[in-house]
């Protein structure tokens, strides 16, 4: 443990009494750096503490003095020149070799507690299992020196738990991110957090259904985007695009029916009062301009009499002005006491709701009323998976980052009790023991940093077989797309996902699921949509079962051509080189995959 003693001097912190760990050639000590808010530092060099199976750095809470803003722990061991074997990688999947470039920095939202390591045949993950919430994993390249560190943000902040940073060897055959992913695994799995997909779909029939279907959104309706009115009322609010109806909606079932999509979940985006994120957290009344609340009960009795699981989206993140519930008694506030804005929307500004006070005022009336509707599946909720949780510092109701981050699981449990599941927008571990679909796992599938060398399905190998997802936002509508993009659906054994109206920015280069799109406002428009989703079926109808089981292994077995090794022995192969590669006796053509099941 270390002890950060407010009456000692730096001297007192070095912690010499333990005898020194090695791994490899190198000690297992950190550097650890104070930055006060006065603007002074302190460094101290630090020993790990040895746990057995992995050594641990640990800053209790109530050693930690006040007036701290961010703490670095720098292990030495995460040391690296320019042009030696080995990489590191970051919780969002982000890889990055020892290769020459220009000095830099790049860090990553706390997607994993998971991150790691390799150099040479030696490797370690890293799992932060105290104040994960506040920390920022970074890789630095400075003076031709890698390194990879931890910064803990702790401006204002009262500390909830002790700082904890546990560092588990990998040697040999193991020295890799899919090892890193497998020990983060087995210590969710171990502890309870989550339960494989396996289990759940036994006692969830909508969980069971989604896990064989693809997920098919349709946004029906939204006010212009990004806003020309910051702050709405119903005298100034811009008019709402209408674009599929539910009457609509129950035509393109028919279609689906036509071309032999027999399995899908369908779900409503801006089915609520003034479409997609039109007055959140308002919900209600169901849009007239839509066909009104008769109109979505009988789309719904018609989805569900035709085999398919009908749900919608919801938010319970943001509140903007218009909104008859909106209150600023109920919006978190930062440190300095101001308003949390978050971006303007259709709705115009939104704010961050504080979410203790949704879930004490609004949760249970709104969802409750949403699932009497009639919806049954994964239910959606918007957001609260895609982005770390803060803390309140509104005195009238504080809360933690952790607190805050388990006010969102619960809402996922809740829409889980009412409608047999839930899902949201992406896959942060604050959410995943109550989520059971991620809309997508990354944004930068093909917008690598320039600290970065590639990405790397690091969060598919911890949470495949017991998260559902979809790969990335580049991969919705993926049939669409260019055969790079698509491929990533097989390469992770994904769910296919389909977006009617995806790309509805007015703002160039706002869509961020892509401009390629599937429509229906033209009965040609809707076929080829709809025959596009028919791929992503018949990919279910193959592949399907990969759902349930775990990604054990991802890597490069020749160059641009990668190997996915699934539980059940399954492996995918995606070549996404220009030539033929042949593997078991067969060809895997250029910029295609091909699956080789287990051998009987």
């Amino acid at each position: 443990m270390i002890y950060f003693f407010k009456s000692l001097p730096l001297i007192a912190l070095l912690i010499l009494h333990l005898p020194i760990c090695v791994f490899g050639s190198e000690a297992l000590r950190a550097n650890v750096r104070i930055k006060k808010t006065d603007g002074s530092t302190r460094e101290a060099l630090v020993q790990l503490e040895d746990k057995g199976k992995f050594f641990s750095l640990t800053m209790p809470r109530e050693s930690l003095e006040a007036g701290i803003e961010t703490i670095d722990i720098l292990p030495e061991f995460t040391r690296a020149n320019i042009g030696e074997d080995g990489y590191c990688v970051l919780p969002n999947g982000m890889l990055t070799k020892f290769g020459k470039r220009k000095d830099g920095f790049m860090s990553s939202a706390m997607l994993m507690r998971l991150s790691g390591f390799k150099k040479a045949d030696r490797a370690y993950a890293a799992i932060i299992k105290g104040m994960a919430n506040e920390c920022a994993p970074y890789v630095q390249l400075k003076n031709g020196i890698y390194r990879l560190g931890y910064r803990f943000k702790l401006k204002a902040i009262e500390p909830y738990e002790d700082i904890i940073i546990d560092f588990y060897p990998l040697n040999g055959k193991d020295a890799n991110y899919s090892a890193m992913g497998r020990l983060y695994r087995k210590w969710q799995l171990d502890r309870g957090e989550v339960r494989p997909l396996k289990e759940r779909a036994l006692e969830r029939p909508e969980l069971a259904y989604a896990a064989g279907a693809p997920e098919i959104r349709i946004r029906q309706g939204w006010k212009p985007y990004p806003s020309p009115v910051a702050e709405q009322t119903p005298e100034n609010e811009p008019k709402m695009k209408v674009k599929v109806t539910f009457d609509r909606v129950c035509e393109i079932m028919d279609e689906l029916k036509r071309q032999g999509v027999d399995k899908a979940q369908i779900c409503l985006v801006g089915w609520n009062i003034r479409g997609h994120d039109g007055r959140w957290p308002q919900s209600f009344p169901v849009e007239p301009a839509l066909g009104g609340e008769e109109k979505l009960r009988a789309l719904i009795k018609k989805g569900q009499s035709m085999g398919f699981q009908i749900v919608c989206h919801s938010n319970a993140v943001g509140a903007c002005q218009i909104a008859d519930c909106f209150s600023k008694d109920d919006i978190s506030r930062d440190s300095d006491g101001k308003l949390r804005k978050s971006n303007i929307w259709s709705g115009g500004q939104y704010y961050r709701i504080c979410p203790k006070q949704y879930r004490k005022k609004i949760s249970k009336q709104n969802i409750e009323k949403i699932a009497a509707l009639g919806f049954r599946g994964l239910h959606y909720i918007d957001v609260i998976s895609i982005t770390s949780p803060v803390p309140c510092f509104d005195p009238r109701h504080p809360a933690s980052s952790k607190e805050s981050g388990e006010c969102w699981s619960l809402e996922l449990s809740d829409a889980a009790k009412l409608m047999g599941g839930a899902a949201s927008e992406g896959g942060y571990d604050h959410a995943a023991k109550n989520l059971d679909f991620a809309l997508y796992i990354t944004f930068n599938l093909e917008k690598i940093p320039a600290m970065a060398d590639c990405y790397v399905p690091l969060w598919h190998i911890v949470y495949n077989g017991i998260i559902l997802s979809n790969a990335a936002s580049a991969t919705v509508n993926y049939p669409l797309k260019a055969p790079e993009v698509a491929m990533k659906v097989a390469e992770f054994a994904t769910r296919p996902t389909f977006y009617f109206y995806s790309a509805f920015s007015d703002k160039p280069g706002g869509n961020w699921m892509g401009d390629t799109d599937l429509k229906c406002s033209t009965e040609e428009e809707l076929k080829r949509s709809v025959s596009a989703i028919k791929k992503g079926y018949d990919l279910m109808l193959k592949i399907g079962r990969l759902q349930y089981e775990f990604l054990e292994s991802h890597e490069e077995i020749a160059p641009m051509v990668f190997k996915s090794l699934f539980s059940d022995s399954t492996e995918i192969i995606c070549n996404y080189s220009a030539k033929a590669f042949s593997y078991r006796d067969k060809a895997v053509s250029p910029l295609s995959y091909e699956v080789f099941f287990a051998r009987k």
